[in-house]
This record gives structure tokens, C-alpha cells and sequence, in this order.
């Protein structure tokens, strides 16, 4: 039951991560990097504890997660700042049975052994439709098919990211291991990248580079967004190392207009989610969540 509490902090952080380039309208790629670098600086003496890990299978789930996170950060913060939080976060809705089927493709023996069990396969499948058709019905903003196809590379990273982000919790030696393998070496790859992309596609030259990527705007939502970042993947991590399954830990990710809409309500910002839907879509994920976690032979 752990990972669901885990899951539903994961998804109060993500509603905070999506709406923040709503608000600044940064280069994503800035972002993107200031996350990643400056999450791998600030955990890096950790690596003392656990020094580097010598699986090459390792290296190659921590590398391969972070180019997934710095796609999807990038097509999140840069979406976000275009379109809205809003109609991005409905198209995220998608990664959730995205990820489901990716995980049962890869865990075939597990799968079928659940398969086993027609009525817990076809009851989950009903879940997670009719939490997916509330998630819709919940956030009214209008999505276009322009928006749809510049999240696709997102949503599948996403799905990949939840998958892998299990793989490195479970291979580590302890939870603190996998962790701090993400916090610095998936983080560190992911800024890279985000670098990489912000100087090719502006060509700012060196000290432009500097100029622009540590201008007192910019290095106010980096610091923030390093705060935000850590702790959505100290309980992203937490929450994928003991769930059966990462799609269920990306269904409970989709709270996340909930939570926004909190915390507008909170600071009087209109928003436009409908109430109505947002508490059947729980009434789902619950119901969801107690055939994961009770006796109803859901090992998958």
C-alpha cells in the first residue's frame, strides 16, 4: 500500500512540475538542464557512499533514462508554456494504458500467468478506460491535434521512463542506491542532453551560453525546479520499486489536475476542470487500486 501513497506525492509534484513553465515561460531546454545538472551536483556526494555501479546493464537503463527524461522534460516545459498546463496534462492522460501494455509485453510470464484470471484482466482493463474517459471529461481545455502530435514522443517516454525508472529501483542494492543512481547519473545524462539541444538549436556562443543560462530569472526557476524535480523522483522511484505494475503508479501520476486545481483554488485562479468528473476518475483509480493491492491474485 506504500507505493500508493508514494504515487499520489509523485502526482502533487508533477501538477506543481506542469504548470511551473505555464508561469515562467522559459526555454525548456534551460530548464530542462538546470534540473539535471543541478540535481546531479546537489547528490552527488552520495555516490561516495555507493561509488559507481559496475553492471553494464545498469549503465545502459540509467543512460537510456536519462535521454527519456530529457525528451520528455523538454516537450513538457515547452508545451506547457505554449499550450497550458491544462491541455498538456490531458494528453498525458494516454500514458497510463501506454504503459500498462508496454509492461505486459516485457513481463510476458507474469502477464500470462495473471491472464490466467479473466475477470482481474478484463475488470482492470474497464478501470483504467473509465479512469482515462474521466481524465478527459475532467479537464475541458480544447487539445489540438497539433499538441497531440508534438506529445507523442513525451508520452512514450513517459511509459519508457516509468518502466525503466522499476528496472534501476530493483536492480539497485537498496532503495537508496537505486535512487541516488538516478538523482546523478540519469540526471546528470538528462541536463546533458537538454544542453546539447539548447546550444544547437540557439547557437548562443560561449559566454552568451553562460549569460543566458545563469541569468537571476532563469537561475530562480532553476533552483526551484531542482527542488520540485528531486523530490518527484525521490517518490516516483519509491512508488515504481514496490507496485506490481508501473502503469498503476502512472494512473495514480494523473491526480495531478486534482491538485492543481487545489491550488487554484487556493490562490483564486479560475480553472475550468469539472469537479463532477475529477471525483469519478477517483472513484475509479480507487477502485483500481484496491484489486492491486488487495488479495485478487493481481501479481502484474
Amino acid at each position: 500500500m506504500l507505493w500508493i501513497i508514494d504515487g499520489l506525492i509523485y502526482g502533487f509534484f508533477n501538477a506543481v512540475y506542469t504548470i511551473f513553465n505555464q508561469h515562467y515561460k522559459l526555454n525548456a531546454y534551460l530548464l530542462g538542464m538546470w534540473r539535471g545538472w543541478g540535481i546531479s551536483l546537489v547528490c552527488s556526494p552520495f555516490l561516495f557512499f555507493f561509488g559507481f555501479p559496475d553492471s553494464a546493464y545498469y549503465w545502459f537503463l540509467l543512460v537510456t533514462q536519462g535521454l527519456m527524461i530529457a525528451v520528455y522534460d523538454s516537450r513538457l516545459f515547452f508545451a506547457s508554456a505554449k499550450y497550458g498546463a491544462g491541455a498538456t496534462s490531458r494528453v498525458m492522460a494516454l500514458t497510463a494504458v501506454v504503459t500498462t501494455l508496454f509492461w505486459w509485453f516485457l513481463t510476458p510470464e507474469s502477464f500470462l500467468k495473471l491472464l490466467n484470471n479473466g475477470t482481474v484482466v478484463m475488470t482492470i482493463m474497464l478501470l483504467l478506460f473509465g479512469f482515462t474517459i474521466c481524465y478527459w471529461q475532467m479537464i475541458k481545455t480544447p487539445v489540438s491535434q497539433e499538441l497531440v502530435n508534438y506529445m507523442i514522443p513525451a508520452i512514450i517516454s513517459l511509459a519508457g521512463m516509468s518502466i525503466a525508472t522499476k528496472e534501476i529501483a530493483m536492480f539497485g542494492t537498496s532503495a537508496w542506491s537505486g535512487i541516488t543512481y538516478y538523482l546523478t547519473i540519469a540526471a546528470f545524462i538528462s541536463g546533458s542532453a537538454n544542453a546539447w539541444w539548447y546550444i544547437k538549436s540557439t547557437r548562443p556562443g560561449f559566454s552568451g551560453f553562460f549569460k543566458q543560462a545563469f541569468s537571476p530569472r532563469v537561475t530562480k526557476a532553476g533552483i526551484y525546479i531542482i527542488g520540485f524535480g528531486g523530490a518527484l523522483i525521490i517518490a516516483k522511484n519509491l512508488a515504481l520499486r514496490t507496485a506490481p505494475n508501473p502503469g498503476y503508479v502512472t494512473a495514480l501520476l494523473l491526480t495531478a489536475p486534482l491538485f492543481v486545481y487545489a491550488l487554484n483554488r487556493y490562490n483564486k485562479v479560475p480553472d475550468d476542470i469539472s469537479v463532477k468528473a475529477g471525483f469519478l476518475m477517483i472513484a475509479f483509480l480507487s477502485a483500481l487500486m484496491i484489486l492491486v493491492a488487495g488479495n485478487f491474485g493481481v501479481n502484474d
